[in-house]
């Protein structure tokens, strides 16, 4: 294996972007099970192993590459525990007594992250971007903001599809102060300016806006989206038979966005051996941080400590796609 060392300087309190966020779950899936008999256990598994790349990759065609048939084939070696539970059921968009059984399982980050970088695959790191969420419906005529408040289940619905992609949502309070910089139609007109005003209170990473409305008689289900990412904005428009398909087209075309921006595609054939001095480590504490958020990286294989001087430390880490990654 070929190897190159590079030399990066970084200080401790820059060494996670500001406001980005630890994603927590990503080795982690839940799905809907008939009941908790052997075969439903195996099928369910596999679904889980499936959900579990999507999140890790960014790629929700991940079930077709050669690595998720592998993985598939057998996943209980990979688990570490399983759960059942029951949850209630979105019907008619909104949530309903009626209850489904599901299966949660957590696999072994370790084992995973070396499967994965023996087929040479791509992972998407722990650190993503955090998103900030406009949400307006439009229902009978009238144009609303949907928050934390939401009797409609729409906010829980899109935190699901944000966490089964392996991303975080931030929703607004939607207070006095936001509804002064902010209307309903600016999101429905599309206007980003006053997006930005009202959002920079929250300093997210990105900017999410979608507007969603019941349209009648066609019965059917359409939707705008505007994301701002890296100061660029892009816009897609969805339709659907309910409001909950609207809505997880919204997350899905969103984090492809994120994960085409974020996801070292091809730098990752190899390790590379790359020598980070980190300074401003002045107390035990802070060593300790640094060593376990390096341990922490999903392409990072090994790190070694080499030189502990006052102030600095000196580490050698081998990472899957070198620098960049």
């Amino acid at each position: 294996m070929r190897k190159r060392v590079i030399i990066i300087v970084i200080c401790l309190f820059w060494y996670i972007p500001a406001n980005a966020v630890v994603v927590s779950g990503l080795y982690d899936a839940e799905v809907p099970v008939a009941d908790q008999s052997a075969k439903s256990y195996k099928s369910g598994l596999a679904q889980a192993m499936i959900d579990v790349l999507v999140k890790l990759t960014g790629d929700r065609n991940v079930q077709g590459r050669q690595v998720a048939s592998a993985l598939v084939e057998h996943p209980e070696k990979y688990v570490q525990q399983y759960e059942y539970h029951n949850k209630p059921v979105f019907r008619d968009n909104q949530l309903s007594l009626e209850q489904q059984l599901y299966l949660w399982v957590n696999f072994s980050p370790e084992a995973l992250d070396k499967a994965l970088r023996e087929y040479g695959v791509p992972l998407w790191g722990k650190v993503r971007p955090a998103t900030l969420l406009w949400l307006v419906v439009s229902d009978n005529g009238r144009r609303d903001f949907i928050g934390l408040e939401d009797e409609q289940g729409y906010t829980a619905l899109m935190d699901s599809y944000a966490h089964s992609r392996g991303i975080i949502l931030i929703h607004p309070l939607l207070d006095n102060r936001d509804r002064q910089l902010l209307e309903p139609a600016d999101i429905w007109g599309g206007f980003m300016e006053p997006v930005e005003q009202a959002s920079a209170r929250y300093s997210p990473d990105t900017i999410l806006t979608g507007s969603i409305e019941h349209m009648l008689p066609e019965d059917v289900w359409k939707s705008h989206w505007s994301a701002l990412i890296a100061g660029e904005t892009q816009t897609w428009d969805a339709q659907g038979s309910d409001a909950a398909t609207v809505l997880q087209q919204g997350i899905d075309m969103l984090t492809d966005l994120l994960a085409e921006r974020y996801v070292q595609t091809s730098t990752y054939a190899a390790g590379t051996d790359v020598t980070v001095v980190v300074k401003d480590v002045d107390n035990f504490d802070d060593y300790s941080t640094v060593l376990k958020y390096l341990r922490s990286l999903n392409s990072v294989s090994n790190v070694d400590v080499t030189t502990v001087e006052t102030g600095s430390v000196t580490f050698d880490i081998t990472v899957t796609g070198g620098a960049p990654a």
